[in-house]
């Protein structure tokens, strides 16, 4: 087995190594794309690849776990949400172009096609802010939409799906293998209408409480409806939900989800499920 990544993806991947090595009762490698075909000349073929969020193509024909394409749907944010809207995912309102945006719209929020965590993010009230974000790198605008609550859902294609080709898959093909909910952490009361609830404005993820399992299913269900869309094996999918509406709205999917958090099960529950995976191809 090798595990695969590189930049943003290096401690996700160095901790799922870590964990799957003391699971697995087979070698376990991982490392960048260059280490990989260092060891497919080598010949050391592995039997499974696991990819967290790497594009880059290699001469390998074996079994890969999001396979390049699929994180390349995942990665571009802007085709990513055009798929959304295109197959009906509960997304907030997306705008192609900032001449699309009218006032009625106001505010919107400007995103770059690639971007992390808080980067590439431009929150507009004014029709001269649509057009500055455009300037300024923003290739596409989302609906802003208060009072909601953010959670993220750790999505993975069921064991009897996995052969499915992307284009068969459907929503009820994966299974939420964890969900965490973002919660203020700060001193003082957060401003509810805020558009970045990230760690650097004083969020983090926690495991839900006191929230109804109507509230849970609905959240979930969205977000194997966007995992679907985009035909991934496994994502982090962040899903808002207003309470109000009772509406979910899918943000985006990450292919490298966060596994290195010590004080956290996520990395864990990948690599069991994982194991499970790897189960089942054996049986079959």
């Amino acid at each position: 087995m090798f595990i695969l990544y590189k930049n943003t993806g290096v401690h996700s991947g160095r901790a799922l190594r870590e964990m799957l090595a003391a699971l697995y009762d087979e070698p376990v490698r991982g490392g960048y794309p260059k280490r990989l075909a260092s060891a497919l000349k080598a010949g050391a073929v592995p039997k499974i690849i696991i990819n967290l969020g790497v594009t880059d193509d290699f001469p390998y024909e074996g079994d890969i776990i999001n396979t390049q394409d699929m994180v390349r749907a995942a990665s571009n944010k802007k085709k990513a949400r055009q798929i959304f809207a295109e197959q009906g995912v509960p997304a907030p309102e997306l705008f192609l172009r900032p001449g699309e945006v009218s006032k009625n719209d106001l505010p919107v929020i400007g995103r770059t096609s690639y971007h992390h965590k808080g980067q590439g993010f431009w929150f507009c009230k004014t029709l001269t802010g649509v057009q500055r974000a455009s300037k300024a790198g923003a290739t596409h605008f989302l609906e802003f939409i208060s009072n909601t609550r953010e959670y993220r859902v750790h999505t993975f294609i069921k064991k009897k799906s996995q052969n499915l080709s992307p284009d068969e898959r459907g929503a009820d093909h994966y299974v939420s293998i964890k969900i965490s909910e973002k919660v203020w952490q700060g001193e003082e009361r957060p401003d509810k209408n805020e558009p970045q609830k990230n760690h650097e404005f004083g969020w983090s993820f926690r495991a839900p409480k006191n929230r109804r399992e109507e509230e849970l299913d609905v959240v979930r269900y969205a977000a194997k409806q966007a995992i679907a869309a985009l035909g991934l094996d496994f994502g982090a999918v962040d899903v808002m939900y207003r309470v109000r509406s009772k509406q979910p709205y899918v943000l985006e999917v990450n292919s490298t989800p966060s596994l290195s958090d010590e004080n956290a099960t996520t990395c864990e529950v990948y690599a069991n499920r994982i194991l499970k995976t790897l189960v089942a191809a054996k049986e079959e």
